[in-house]
């Protein structure tokens, strides 16, 4: 008889460089050899990288500076996006979870489970704030989008 062990989930503050909570430093150790790393990405490079797009590997800004590690085999990082460059309502940060939101979110949330599914990890890691819960700065993301992902990223979790 197998027994079932959850997923364990990383909620990780940035508290400097060169140690727990950098997202740089963190993917390169041993000990997070199987860690799936979630990084606030935005809108355009996320959709560029999952329609095979230019620039879908390129080093972002904040904790999207392990973006390169998602085209790398095993794939050791996952952009969720937090917002977008497009002008519009959710410029510099989803601003709502209106269709457009869910939408990515979704398509998001499908490639987290599909890879949490190869049975290649035992963690996940993602920023964590105590009081916004879902880090992160460059953005300015509402609070109940913030809340959706931080709930979704939980629940894709468990279920593996």
């Amino acid at each position: 008889m197998s027994t079932f062990t959850p997923m364990t989930v990383i909620k990780s503050r940035f508290g400097g460089s060169g140690r727990e909570g950098d997202f740089a430093w963190m993917i390169e150790q041993p000990h997070h050899a199987r860690t799936l790393f979630l990084f606030n990405d935005n809108e355009g490079e996320f959709l560029a990288h999952h329609h095979g797009g230019p620039h879908s590997c390129s080093k972002g800004g904040g904790n999207a500076g392990i973006r390169p590690y998602q085209c790398r085999e095993p794939q050791r990082a996952l952009g969720i996006p937090t917002g977008t460059y497009d002008p519009g309502i959710h410029y510099k940060g989803y601003s709502c979870l209106d269709a457009q939101v869910l939408g990515v979110l979704d398509l998001a949330f499908s490639k987290l489970d599909e890879l949490l599914a190869t049975g290649r990890y035992d963690a996940v890691a993602f920023s964590w704030d105590d009081r916004t819960k879902l880090g992160g700065r460059i953005f300015e993301t509402a609070q109940p989008v913030r809340d959706h992902i931080v709930e979704r990223i939980l629940a894709t979790a468990a279920s593996h």
